[in-house]
């Protein structure tokens, strides 16, 4: 990867691309250095493009949606960071599915379908993040998640080949599906729901009840969400409570003293910041019960993306 290389694929990408972009501008922590040339993907042909053009020309890059359960480096990414903003959503009446592109925001599709009378994504109505980044981790909340729904997608493969997946492809588990693999170049492009009518009200209660308790319990401000899994038989939140952690400090990040499994960048918090508090819940979480905490967030390393080349 070369310099002229990125020089030439941001002229032939023109206004869609930008070097030097601090990647905090577009996170959901406000945390994140920047991108050495960052693509933002309002189409699929772009979205495409940018991939293939990158692989031709040696360039290490990375696909991302919404940035809300990404930690990602005080020191930037190198190679080129694309952010996927395609937003395509279609619904379906006579078969009650949704086609959605991946960079279409789950939450808003959600609420449309509750809308409609639609039930299967209701539990998605106040979900962070994208389309796309819901398939990768298996989302979910509140008893649902996005495998019980999902019939269909459509991935661009590393020869650049669009491919239709049935949802076995994925093998999903709790809140991973293997495309969560830091190697995989496979991107989904598209995800195709299947889901139930419903009586509108019903679902409408059921909405608001979701969001109510989402605001009772989750703290505002700029976070990544659930910072960790719930282990077996258990929560992460009480286990970080009652390992006196709650409201701890690090820099310019502190454990929620709402809600011990949502860290919070106060203002000037760092990548820095926030894996040290990480580091300190796994280690004490483990000392005082015995149990190992495991991230549910993304944490990125410059690695991930800079050695990430072309398999081309």
């Amino acid at each position: 990867m070369t310099e002229r290389s990125l020089a030439v694929v941001a002229a032939v990408l023109g206004d869609a691309a930008q070097r030097d972009v601090p990647l905090a501008r577009y996170s959901g922590v406000g945390i994140g250095g920047p991108a050495e040339l960052l693509v933002i993907a309002h189409d699929r042909d772009t979205l495409i493009r940018a991939i293939l053009l990158a692989q031709e020309a040696g360039i290490a890059w990375r696909v991302f949606g919404g940035l809300t359960n990404m930690l990602l480096p005080d020191g930037g990414l190198r190679g080129m960071i694309i952010l996927n903003h395609t937003r395509g959503v279609d619904y379906d009446t006579a078969t009650c599915r949704v086609i959605a592109e991946s960079g279409a925001v789950i939450a808003k599709l959600a609420q449309e379908a509750t809308r409609r009378g639609w039930g299967g994504l209701t539990w998605a109505v106040g979900l962070p993040g994208t389309v796309g980044g819901a398939v990768v981790n298996n989302a979910g909340a509140f008893g649902g998640e996005i495998a019980k729904t999902l019939i269909a997608a459509e991935i661009l493969t590393p020869d650049g080949h669009i491919q239709t997946v049935e949802p076995d492809w994925f093998a999903f588990q709790y809140r991973y599906s293997k495309l969560k693999a830091a190697d995989t170049q496979v991107i989904v492009v598209s995800a195709t729901f299947e889901l139930t009518l419903r009586d509108p009200a019903a679902l409408a209660a059921k909405a608001n009840e979701y969001t109510g308790r989402r605001q009772r319990t989750q703290p505002p401000g700029r976070t990544l969400g659930s910072t960790f899994k719930n282990p077996p038989g258990d929560y992460a939140g009480r286990l970080i409570e009652a390992a006196g952690l709650k409201g701890t400090r690090h820099g310019g990040c502190m454990i929620s003293e709402q809600h011990a499994n949502f860290f919070i960048n106060e203002g000037n918090g760092t990548a820095a910041d926030f894996q040290a508090l990480i580091d300190l819940v796994q280690v004490e979480v483990q000392r005082q019960f015995g149990i190992r905490l495991e991230p549910e967030i993304e944490i990125i390393e410059p690695a991930a993306v800079s050695d990430q080349l072309s398999a081309r």
